[in-house]
């Protein structure tokens, strides 16, 4: 894969047969089941009729676990029927690509996306992200839920 996000075969990376993949970082994934009013949430319900995979790692998975206690009854109801429309990829740890992110916990989802082969990755962690945030990391755009729904052209 270039530098483009070209495969070897010319394929663009994120691009399925299916469509788009998106990637979701545990703090999107934890907005949408939180509130139905969020972009989160949106992003979710919309995807299919868009052509949007929904794309998340074990570790994301793990964190929503976690921290979903700390939210309303419905957010588990939501949790649910979300987590069955998301492909789960397992952890990648490593890359031979050199990465410019400070958080080291967040290094395994940014890894992960692109071992996942997702044209953008999503996320609310403008602390941790912040770095690549609004950016592209080898061919993959990282962004909030706003700035990916401007970018689709719907907001």
């Amino acid at each position: 894969m270039d530098l483009g996000g070209r495969t070897r075969s010319g394929e663009f990376l994120g691009k399925s047969r299916q469509g788009v993949r998106v990637f979701l970082d545990s703090s999107v994934i934890l907005s949408a089941c939180r509130s139905e009013r969020s972009l989160s949430r949106l992003i979710t319900v919309i995807a299919s009729e868009r052509r949007w995979e929904l794309v998340s790692a074990a570790y994301c998975r793990a964190e929503t676990i976690k921290n979903l206690a700390k939210f309303p009854n419905q957010a588990s109801a939501h949790w649910q029927d979300l987590q069955a429309r998301i492909e789960w990829v397992p952890n990648a740890l490593t890359t031979q690509r050199p990465l410019l992110l400070t958080a080291s916990k967040d290094k395994p989802v940014l890894i992960s996306a692109l071992a996942a082969q997702c044209l953008e990755l999503l996320t609310l962690d403008s602390g941790d992200f912040g770095i690549v945030l609004g950016t592209e990391v080898y061919g993959m755009r990282v962004s909030t839920p706003r700035d990916f729904l401007v970018h689709a052209g719907l907001g």
